[in-house]
């Protein structure tokens, strides 16, 4: 029946909202609504729900255009509509379930990049609550309502009360909305009063929602990340898409009914968008694929940290856990290592979707450092005084002096932050010459022993350039700087190239090396090239190449 009652949507900014129409004094009334095609930028007035599906294992009918045709919901739907309907007038309002046709996926796919839009020009934004408490007597359950003493709002505030908490769409439907209401039936609030009702006896500045996420009523009661305490200076839905990162690891925990969401439900806070292929069509395996593409296209690198993932392409449902670290945030820092003053005019990180079932490749101009010759046994990780001892065995593992100093061919081995033992990370944990005595000399413990624990150092053909590499690499793997990416500096493994031999030189008459990802890896500090050796200018056009990482 779905066929007939929705019609296409033409334009790109067009949704369906539906007026749900008066109960006229009967609570028996079966639910009926009319859909209307409307356009965003004609700012029609309407309200928008957010809630959460819950189980669909019964559906109920709604009866659409007084055709007697009927769309079938869950149960949380009829919910929401039964307190939403009014008795004498109708009420205009966009949900989901039923403004989208669910049938068609490709229509689906082509309202997701809009749902933040529709959220943001909603007048008003209705929260809608579910309890799944076991309070009989909380919420309209039984017979009286309950007084809002602190044990009512304990369970008011629980968040397994409540799966509204725990889905992933509500980041941005709650950011995104100007104008928020909270029900719960039989209550309902505005958004600010809501965020005022925790229990008297917890800390009221910060409402703690989950592990990652805060109601904080000093800032209008925004979701906000934990760790910066603030959305930033940007608005919501202004949002740079390098920040796309985290909000991917502080949602991890996060549930939606249908898998890509967990990607497209944050689309949204971007702008510019996050270059993300959507579409319900896709696979599991293809979204990871098109979310890795994307992160690399906007130069951010940082996710190939992860242990879980095949050369570029991350494990989406296991990578996040991997990336939780302070560390993560602020890695982009060490970008600064480099003088990279002419290096926008050759950022060139494309993604190159593949077909026929095939994998994509990514697309990006860089320069050879060198070929990996050495890698050490021994690791960085370990108590603070093992570290000088590690540090010598180390460099003699790699037949490299042991008793000088960093000076832009050592690895970079300190971000000016905090680790996560909360540690100081200092400047200098090579031993002072002056210190005297038994005890271990200098300051020793820095970010390498925390972060860097687990990774080897190696040293390359090229003289004196000695990195911190990532824990698959081999002797044989080359180190490459690829121009474009908040972490350059990458191990790549050669591919073989059939029917078209080794190297190929594409129409801008560079060569094109084929290789897969191996992982990042870090050299030099201090703000200067040496580890890069001896060059006049920071991209001689003759060093750059084309390589296609499969």
């Amino acid at each position: 029946m779905t066929s007939s009652i929705y019609q296409p949507l033409q334009d790109r900014d067009e949704i369906r909202i539906l007026e749900l129409f008066p109960h006229g004094g009967s609570a028996d009334t079966p639910i009926s609504v009319r859909f209307h095609h409307v356009k965003l930028s004609q700012r029609p007035p309407f309200e928008a729900l957010s809630y959460t599906w819950g189980d669909q294992s019964t559906q109920h009918p709604v009866i659409v255009n007084d055709s007697g045709d009927t769309v079938a919901v869950g149960s949380n739907c009829i919910s929401a509509l039964l307190s939403l309907r009014q008795a004498d007038e109708p009420r205009r309002l966009w949900i989901d379930a039923l403004c989208i046709n669910q049938a068609d996926i490709g229509e689906k796919g082509s309202q997701i990049p809009i749902i933040g839009n529709v959220y943001n020009s909603a007048s008003r934004t209705v929260i809608f609550l579910q309890y799944n408490g076991s309070n009989e007597a909380f919420h309209g359950k039984g017979t009286e309502q309950p007084v809002l003493d602190d044990a009512a709002r304990r369970e008011l505030f629980s968040v397994d009360n409540y799966p509204w908490f725990e889905r992933s769409w509500i980041i941005q439907e709650t950011l995104l909305s100007f104008n928020r209401t909270v029900i719960c039936a039989p209550f309902s609030w505005s958004w600010e009063t809501f965020t005022g009702l925790a229990p008297s006896n917890t800390n009221m500045d910060v409402i703690r929602i989950s592990e990652d996420y805060v109601i904080n009523k000093s800032n209008m009661g925004g979701w906000n990340h934990v760790w910066d305490g603030q959305i930033g200076e940007r608005m919501p839905g202004d949002m740079l898409p390098m920040a796309a990162l985290e909000y991917l690891v502080d949602t991890r925990r996060f549930k939606c009914k249908l898998y890509n969401d967990k990607v497209y439900s944050i689309l949204s806070l971007f702008n510019p968008p996050l270059p993300v292929l959507v579409g319900y069509e896709y696979s599991r395996e293809e979204v990871h694929e098109h979310l890795s593409a994307a992160l690399l296209e906007i130069g951010d690198s940082r996710f190939l940290f992860s242990t879980h993932r095949q050369s570029w392409r991350a494990d989406w449902d296991e990578a996040p856990n991997d990336l939780g670290g302070d560390e993560m945030r602020y890695i982009g820092a060490s970008r600064a290592m480099f003088q990279v003053r002419r290096e926008a005019q050759w950022s060139r990180i494309q993604y190159v979707p593949g077909s026929d079932g095939n994998l994509g490749i990514i697309g990006a101009l860089g320069f050879k450092i060198g070929t990996v010759t050495r890698i050490s046994g021994t690791k960085l990780g370990g108590e603070e005084h093992e570290v000088k001892q590690r540090w010598d065995t180390i460099m003699t593992e790699l037949d490299q002096p042991v008793h000088e100093k960093e000076n832009g061919s050592w690895p970079a081995i300190h971000l000016q932050k905090r680790n996560r033992d909360n540690a100081t990370w200092y400047r200098n944990w090579i031993p002072n010459k002056d210190t005297e005595g038994d005890e271990p000399r200098g300051n020793f413990y820095s970010s390498s022993t925390a972060f860097f624990q687990d990774r080897p150092l190696f040293a390359c053909d090229k003289e004196r350039v000695v990195g911190i590499g990532t824990q698959d690499l081999l002797v044989g793997d080359e180190i490459w700087y690829l121009c474009g990416l908040n972490v350059p500096v990458c191990a790549l493994r050669r591919a073989s190239k059939p029917e078209r031999g080794p190297d190929s030189e594409d129409d801008r008459g560079m060569d094109a090396v084929e290789a897969t990802m191996v992982g990042l890896c870090f050299l030099g500090v201090n703000n200067d090239m040496k580890a890069m050796g001896p060059t006049h200018k920071v991209f001689p056009d003759s060093a750059l190449k084309l390589v296609a990482i499969s």
